[in-house]
């Protein structure tokens, strides 16, 4: 017949001072590679958003750069068609005062 006791020292049998020295070291051991994993992982992961705000600036920069330089050349082009025009209009008002100036000279005389 199995008997079974009760007795505290034989539910938790007693553990040598060596033994929990090793466990303890284990845990030390492990608890190092954890931190050390923590500690990559925090500081990989840093240098990734340092990395790709560091992209998005650029980039941004980038966009905004040519964007200023397609809106220059726009507004360009519009002012070179406006002064265009307006030579026209000056070429236009200065040959109607020429030809009133010279129509009027060949006028009779009142």
């Amino acid at each position: 017949m199995l008997m079974t006791s009760t007795s505290p020292t034989m539910a938790f049998p007693s553990v040598s001072a060596p033994f929990l020295t090793l466990w303890s070291n284990l845990a030390s051991v492990y608890g190092d590679a954890m931190r050390a994993n923590t500690q990559q992982l925090l500081l990989s992961s840093a240098a990734v958003i340092q990395e790709q705000m560091l992209r998005a600036f650029i980039t941004t920069s980038q966009s905004c750069a040519e964007a200023l330089a397609k809106n220059a050349m726009a507004v360009q082009q519009r002012s070179m068609e406006r002064f265009a025009e307006a030579n026209g209009k000056v070429a236009g008002m200065l040959g109607q005062a020429f030809t009133q100036a010279w129509m009027g000279s060949m006028l009779p005389a009142k």
